[in-house]
């Protein structure tokens, strides 16, 4: 998977950057502008320039072959003032699975992690490398219990200019992401090495992951917050040598307020893994009686807002202007998976031998200040 919003990877380029995990950075030149693959097929990308925002980058770190590698990385962001977020530039080695990146309370993982370094280009233009712990493991109940997410990104490059609003209250405004000074930060990074059961492949032709991530900061100070939604259908179940179709409403039922409606979906990414075949979300209504009262019936208010055939690739969508949601409004979202294999699989996030069902949206206003909305439904 590849492509979209979320934040980060390294310039490791020949010429351009040359770092060593173990002792960080050794050259620190690189393009004022663009995006590209070194000859040794690692990512680069130029930072913001001077004041214009934030690089963040994880070195090249080894994906060997026949492997899923996946991990969690933690960190602080490197700036002593709050950000506005008005653009997300993300480039990612070929291989990549998916990159999540959360704020969080979270200091250090429980065992102390590995000790790592990243390198961070600084608003001033200055470079730091800052010291970071990395978990060799998804520490998911742990991190997702306790963090927001703010990112998520499954396609090699990412370039999402946050939209403006053109409808209510908050017309004319920039949608943002926030991000308070010095907030502690956890990155998920998955790649993928290996075929598949069922002989799909995922692979990784450098044998390197790699992940950099550009925050770039509003341009204006006339500026509405965002929150994620992040559902989950947990329950699916594909048996052998079978066609299925899974179902799942996303409510956004923290919204519990009439005030608190409507909302403006700014965009969105679907998920799943090598059995997953079509992926499509529709704009949902509920049907009220002559009273106002919900009839437990819905239709089709628009159909097809996403469309996703690629489960290694599935594309970020963006919606400028953004999508009204009124209240008694939800998105449905419909996956089907064909197993041609004898085993059975179930929710899990390993890309061989499981299944994932999961829609990633942004919208504004936003939740709490920014809080991520967490559905685990069935």
């Amino acid at each position: 998977m590849k492509r979209f919003i979320p934040i980060f990877i390294l310039l490791v380029a020949t010429g351009m950057i040359s770092c060593k995990f173990s002792s960080g950075p050794t050259i620190w030149t690189q393009p004022t502008t663009g995006h590209g693959v070194d000859p040794n097929g690692n990512v680069w990308m130029a930072p913001p320039p001077p004041g214009e925002g934030i690089q963040m980058a994880i070195p090249p770190f080894t994906v060997p072959d026949s492997t899923e590698v996946q991990g969690d990385f933690y960190f602080t962001f490197p700036s002593s003032i709050d950000y506005e977020i008005g653009r997300i530039e993300i480039a990612m080695n070929e291989g990549t699975h998916h990159m999540n990146c959360f704020k969080t309370p979270i200091v250090w993982p429980p065992d102390s992690g590995q000790p790592q370094k990243m390198i961070m280009r600084l608003e001033d233009g200055s470079v730091d490398t800052q010291a970071i712990r990395f978990q060799p493991e998804f520490n998911a109940t742990i991190v997702w219990a306790a963090s927001d997410m703010m990112i998520e990104a499954q396609i090699p490059y990412l370039n999402w200019i946050l939209p403006v609003m053109h409808e209510g209250t908050d017309s004319g405004k920039q949608t943002v992401v926030k991000l308070p000074a010095s907030q502690r930060m956890i990155i998920e990074n998955h790649y993928v090495n290996k075929t598949l059961v069922g002989g799909s492949t995922q692979a990784t032709p450098n044998g390197k992951g790699a992940v950099i991530i550009n925050l770039w900061k509003a341009t204006t100070g006339n500026t509405v917050p965002a929150s994620m939604m992040v559902a989950k259908k947990t329950n699916i179940d594909i048996p052998p040598n079978s066609d299925v179709t899974f179902q799942k409403d996303c409510k956004f039922t923290q919204l519990d307020n009439a005030s608190d409606w409507p909302i403006y979906i700014l965009g969105m990414t679907g998920h799943f893994h090598s059995r997953g075949k079509s992926f499509t979300v529709d704009k949902m209504q509920d049907i009220l009686d002559a009273n106002g009262v919900p009839t437990g019936n819905d239709s089709v208010f628009q159909a097809n807002i996403y469309q996703n055939a690629a489960w290694n690739e599935p594309p970020f969508t963006s919606y400028d202007p953004p999508i009204q949601l009124n209240l008694g409004q939800y998105l449905r979202y419909t996956t089907e998976y064909v197993n041609n294999s004898s085993q059975t699989f179930l929710f899990g996030p390993q890309v061989a031998t499981q299944e994932h069902c999961n829609l990633f949206s942004w919208f504004v206003p936003a939740w709490h200040d920014g809080q991520s909305i967490y559905d685990n439904q069935p």
